[in-house]
């Protein structure tokens, strides 16, 4: 999609800076997940991930700034599309770094993961979002289509599957010291997943249908008509 909107590399640096940005929440996730599963201590872990999430703020109004600069000195020549589709990824990034942040507040429940009968689901879920943050960040630099919307129908499932986790604990009869945690982290990781999946359809979809994505309305789909 960035191709179609843009007619030069005046804009390469806010699309470096939000590559940026998502490379950071790998390591915001990386983090977060550590702390909960009993692998940092959070203390220490916290003054980090905050500096992060800090950075990352700090990039989202730099690149809205960079934006309004660059509206204003295009006028009529203004890529409103690109412009539209920029502030959509860096918001769904900066979500992203906030759900880190959710994560990691789960040690002041307690929450200690390395813990219970669950562990390597956990650990499975954990490794699997750390890799689609990895997978969204190729895809999107890449702009690799194809790879979109194989990773957006993953994330669609997946999003399903920890529905049926927090549905669990919900009702489990497990103490609440455990449940509790676990059904919020679940939680977490479908809504960040589901930034993710935002972000990805920002390299397929048309402006109007950004985070609305259906496979057949989008633009490389609608160029094969």
């Amino acid at each position: 999609m960035f191709s179609i909107f843009r007619d030069s590399d005046q804009l390469e640096n806010v699309e470096q800076q939000l590559a940026g940005m998502l490379a950071q929440c790998q390591d915001a996730y990386r983090i977060a997940t550590a702390a909960v599963f009993g692998e940092s201590d959070p203390t220490s872990s916290g003054d980090e991930l905050l500096d992060l999430d800090r950075e990352i703020n700090r990039t989202e109004r730099a690149i809205r700034r960079e934006l309004l600069v660059h509206g204003t000195v295009r006028g009529a020549e203004l890529d409103l599309g690109l412009m539209l589709t920029y502030m959509s990824v860096a918001k769904d990034i900066e979500r992203i770094g906030d759900k880190c942040k959710d994560i990691w507040e789960l040690t002041g429940m307690g929450a200690n993961f390395s813990v219970g009968d669950d562990l390597e689901e956990l650990t499975e879920h954990r490794a699997h979002v750390a890799q689609l943050i990895t997978w969204t960040l190729d895809a999107f630099t890449t702009e690799d289509a194809e790879k979109v919307h194989e990773l957006i129908s993953t994330i669609r499932d997946d999003a399903a599957h920890y529905d049926t986790h927090v549905l669990h604990f919900v009702q489990s009869e497990m103490p609440s010291r455990h449940a509790a945690p676990r059904a919020l982290f679940y939680r977490y990781i479908k809504r960040l997943s589901l930034h993710l999946s935002n972000i990805l359809s920002s390299v397929v979809m048309p402006v109007d249908r950004l985070d609305f994505y259906r496979r057949e309305k989008a633009i490389d789909a609608e160029a094969d008509q």
